[in-house]
């Protein structure tokens, strides 16, 4: 009998509760405002005719392009957060009756804006050094402007403050370098008028997520067998974040190393016959952000014992080279480069002996041979001349 009352009293209590889910109302006159530049507050009015013993309290969703930003679970019925529009975003409220039962949700969104410009990123080169750069779309207008704010809360930023160095490319803005002491998020606001319209992106950013450090400089001693190699830490993030890729060539011989240890020094074998050139490379860990530095200059440490020889061999080897050939060029050329000289006795000799016509060179003298001129002379008869005869 008692079992009996008990499983009734279960039923009840079922009927009641899929009754009060299904007649739980929604919260009403959702409305949104922006009180800066990157917050906005959200606000509505609890819904009429709910039950007296349901304790009301209101589930708050924010998502953008389909990933959840935040979720709350509160009694007030507002809500505020800052947040950058990369995408639609929408927000929705539910009305919730004891941890148990919820309202169909009423959903806010904001459209995604028209986009000014494109592949939208940031990092920090030091700790009071970023740079933010981008693609201009094309419809970007000429008037481009970048702001910024640093979160100081979720709910509020600092000033707006002006981009006063920009980057440029054929004439287009294409970044901003940032000076200031960065946070854990910075807002960013790029505007301009296209078509009469004022039209404006908002970014977001973790600085200390995105870096890109001065390249480290590296140290080489000796000590024993080993060569020490040491270099300074980055001074962006925590020393636990970096990790280092050591990259050096031994008698011509290229390795790659990872140095697994946070510590920035490794050891190498050395060898005394071998010169070392030695580069460095700080990679930002996985769990820490993205990012890292560029190579380092090359670091040179000792000389090849095999280079000395072949330019022992190779300096002479190429001197007799050079001698044996200006020898070869001056045997080939000497007539020219040393013309012999005509003995004077031998142009006086030839100058008395001058009947010989045949004579064409006295030495190296040339005379011109005497050449023959004949003459043909001819005859021609003459007509004999008519004769007068006396007149009769």
């Amino acid at each position: 009998m008692i079992l009996t009352h008990l499983g009734y009293l279960l039923v009840l209590l079922w009927i009641r509760e899929v009754t009060v889910e299904k007649v739980l109302p929604q919260p009403l006159d959702l409305s949104l405002t922006w009180y800066n530049e990157f917050c906005v507050k959200l606000s509505w009015n609890a819904p009429r005719d709910l039950d007296a013993s349901c304790e009301v309290k209101y589930m708050f969703d924010v998502t953008r392009n389909g990933r959840l930003l935040a979720s709350e679970r509160k009694m007030k019925t507002e809500f505020e957060r800052c947040l950058s529009l990369e995408g639609d975003v929408h927000f929705s409220v539910q009305t919730e009756c004891n941890k148990s039962s919820r309202s169909q949700p009423v959903v806010y969104t904001i459209a995604a804006p028209t986009e000014l410009v494109k592949n939208f990123y940031c990092f920090i080169n030091s700790t009071v050094d970023m740079n933010c750069m981008w693609i201009a779309a094309d419809q970007a207008p000429e008037n481009l402007h970048l702001y910024y704010s640093y979160a100081e809360t979720r709910t509020t930023v600092s000033n707006l403050s002006r981009c006063s160095d920009y980057l440029h490319r054929e004439g287009k803005k294409t970044g901003c370098h940032i000076r200031g002491h960065f946070g854990a998020l910075v807002f960013l606001q790029v505007n301009g008028t296209v078509n009469g319209s004022s039209l404006r992106n908002t970014f977001e950013v973790s600085p200390l997520y995105n870096v890109k450090p001065a390249a480290p400089m590296v140290n080489i001693t000796k000590e024993g067998t080993e060569l020490n190699l040491s270099w300074g830490y980055p001074e962006i993030g925590a020393t636990y974040c970096w990790d280092y890729i050591l990259n050096y060539s031994k008698c011509k011989e290229h390795l790659n190393k990872l140095i697994e240890s946070k510590q920035p020094k490794a050891n190498i074998p050395y060898d005394p016959r071998c010169q070392y050139r030695v580069q460095v490379k700080a990679v930002y860990s996985k769990d820490c952000g993205l990012g890292g530095s560029d190579w380092s200059k090359v670091a040179v440490y000792g000389e090849d014992e095999w280079s000395n020889i072949v330019i022992a061999i190779a300096i002479p080897s190429s001197v007799f080279l050079l001698v044996i050939l200006f020898f070869c060029c001056l045997m080939k050329h000497r007539e020219k480069m040393f013309p012999k000289i005509p003995q004077p006795s031998l142009i006086f000799k030839d100058i008395l002996n001058s009947s010989k016509e045949q004579k064409t060179f006295i030495g190296n003298l040339y005379v011109p041979v005497e050449e023959d001129v004949e003459c043909k002379i001819s005859l021609e008869n003459k007509p004999p001349l008519p004769i007068m005869q006396p007149d009769s």
